[in-house]
């Protein structure tokens, strides 16, 4: 049965279309660092592990979730996937651009991971993660173990 949440074309459509705008822009706009490809990349792999971790714990027996509007899949409930790419990029980016060694890259993890849930509480006030169960957000354990820098 799909639950419908709202009707309306507002806020939370409004921040995921913003969002993703004011995101590639930047990538756009900021001095480049990677050759395209790795910046398709960089931009995949968010996208993947977005989606990849989203479905895990909001299908089937679980269904800890729905995105935006409907527990259907929208086209916008894409978009707000397509939405987690940028940050994966900047994440990159700013890791390489600041160069970072030893203890800074604990203090750079836990920033990030603060940063997303302060992303995911507001995205929850806007309506575009609606809660069922027990679960309220992941938290930020699983921020720290999915933001580690690769070496």
């Amino acid at each position: 049965m799909v639950k419908v949440y709202e009707r309306a074309f507002d806020a939370n459509e409004w921040f995921v279309l913003a969002n993703l705008l004011v995101s590639l822009i930047l990538i756009w706009k900021l001095p480049k660092k990677f050759s395209g490809l790795e910046t398709a990349v960089h931009i995949t792999i968010g996208i993947f592990i977005g989606m990849f971790f989203d479905h895990t714990i909001s299908v089937g027996a679980w269904d800890y979730y729905d995105v935006n509007d409907t527990s259907k899949y929208q086209f916008i409930d894409f978009l707000s996937y397509i939405m987690y790419g940028p940050y994966s990029y900047f994440f990159i980016y700013l890791y390489v651009k600041l160069n970072l060694k030893g203890y800074m890259n604990i203090l750079y993890v836990t920033l990030w991971s603060i940063l997303a849930v302060v992303i995911e509480c507001f995205s929850v006030k806007l309506g575009i993660f609606l809660y069922e169960k027990a679960i309220r957000w992941p938290g930020l354990s699983l921020y720290m173990h999915l933001f580690r820098p690769c070496k």
